[in-house]
């Protein structure tokens, strides 16, 4: 028995946030070394759902309803708050526990019940012992993926309910684009944001404003460069937040005032976003789904930006392997990792227009999903595609289309976009018809 970790259980009990991961996981009672505590444990987590999962019950609640329970087991409530960290720890822990001392009993049990049995029962024991070795991994599995029918619809109003009460709120991502998120409302956590655009399309571009954003909302944020150099990624970064011209930056004639609106940005801003954002551009062999989603996961990121599709590496590369199948394989992993376990992230991801699409696009005066490069596999894994596209006359008075492709949670719109990224513009000037 830790009782540091059932410590931690129990001062969840009394943490809105600790008490959902607490909920989620569904902890059997019998994990719960303490059988008087169980039905604590039980009552906290069935006032968290009755509230809407909106509530823990305070300290003071629980020792009303619970004082000589808490008595008779001497647990004495802490008033320090938990980690939801801290609550997955300890859950591991103790079904470990468990696992480890009925397992012991189970060896012992059908050792004994084998060795008395007669020649004809043997089978029979080994499939009893069977069912109880399912019946105990059963008891112990992680259930935050597995929602029950009542259960999951309640969950769900109380989710609509927040919504409600909160209306137009960006969960999640946001895409900097003020009309784009209050018609999405947020590129949700384990959901993938394609971003489609030409060669020299400006993805890159897009890939920082989108970091700045999150940056700014004080949410971990790591951007994968994958084509660019970091060193370049920062200068763009820089010219977008402070409205400095990028070709001037880049040959070092910008004007005074330019670069005192950087340095002054710099100093006002320093200690407060000193931590947040990472531009990382790993060696080759590190930019397989896994290698880039596990190294985020471990900045601790809210949000991941991979610039771009056709630079994530396959985790088994093969010369045989048709193109279109490595990309639905690196997509496939991509969205599993991200949508599977306890840290769910929201993934924006660019992806390229080939040349032909470009041309179909441009002759049928809108963008379809099948001219982006390798669409079939974008599609199906992704919860947004969005797609960008400039004609010679957008080009000139510094606009551009954006398109919404695809998505699984809001109808399709367009918008005519304000388009100049290397001067920090990009924002909406109005939803089009196409």
């Amino acid at each position: 028995m830790s009782t540091h970790a059932e410590a931690t259980l129990y001062a969840s009990l009394t943490d809105v946030d600790a008490l959902e991961q607490l909920a989620d996981t569904s902890l059997a009672p019998e994990c719960i070394p303490m059988e008087g505590m169980r039905d604590v444990v039980a009552y906290a987590v069935e006032y968290f759902h009755r509230s809407g999962r909106t509530k823990a019950p305070s300290r003071e609640l629980l020792i009303e309803q619970w004082g000589k329970r808490l008595e008779q087991c001497q647990v004495i409530l802490p008033d320090a708050d938990v980690q939801a960290d801290e609550v997955w720890s300890a859950v591991a822990y103790l079904r470990s526990q468990y696992v480890l001392a009925e397992s012991q009993r189970l060896q012992r049990d059908i050792a004994v019940e084998i060795a008395q049995a007669e020649t004809h029962e043997r089978v029979e024991a080994i499939h009893r012992a069977a069912q109880s070795f399912h019946s105990l991994s059963m008891a112990v599995r992680d259930r935050s993926a597995e929602v029950e029918g009542i259960t999951g619809l309640r969950d769900s109003l109380a989710r609509y309910d927040q919504r409600a009460a909160a209306p137009k709120v960006v969960t999640g991502m946001s895409l900097g684009m003020s009309a784009v998120d209050e018609h999405c409302l947020g590129i949700h956590d384990g959901e993938i944001c394609t971003w489609a655009a030409p060669p020299k399309g400006a993805k890159s571009w897009t890939s920082t404003h989108v970091a700045h954003t999150e940056w700014k909302r004080d949410r971990v944020t790591v951007l994968y460069t994958l084509e660019n150099s970091v060193k370049m990624s920062y200068d763009r970064l820089a010219c977008q937040i402070c409205c400095v011209d990028y070709r001037e930056y880049q040959k070092g004639t910008c004007g005074p005032e330019e670069i005192d609106r950087v340095r002054t940005w710099l100093d006002e801003n320093e200690a407060a976003m000193k931590d947040g954002l990472h531009i990382l551009s790993p060696d080759s062999g590190r930019r397989t789904p896994a290698a880039l989603v596990r190294q985020a996961q471990s900045y601790g990121a809210k949000s991941i930006i991979i610039d771009q599709l056709s630079h994530i590496e396959h985790p088994a590369p093969s010369a045989r392997r048709p193109k279109h199948e490595t990309i639905a394989e690196i997509m496939a992993e991509l969205s599993t990792i991200i949508t599977t376990g306890r840290q769910q992230i929201p993934v924006f991801l660019n992806a390229q227009i080939n040349r032909e699409g470009v041309a179909a696009a441009s002759k049928a005066g809108r963008l379809e999903l099948q001219h982006l490069a390798e669409s079939a596999a974008i599609e199906r894994y992704s919860s947004w595609v969005f797609g960008l596209m400039r004609s010679e006359t957008e080009i000139a008075a510094g606009m551009a289309t954006l398109q919404m492709l695809a998505s699984r949670r809001m109808d399709l719109k367009n918008w005519r976009m304000a388009w100049e990224p290397w001067y920090g513009t990009q924002h909406s000037l109005g939803e089009v018809t196409l």
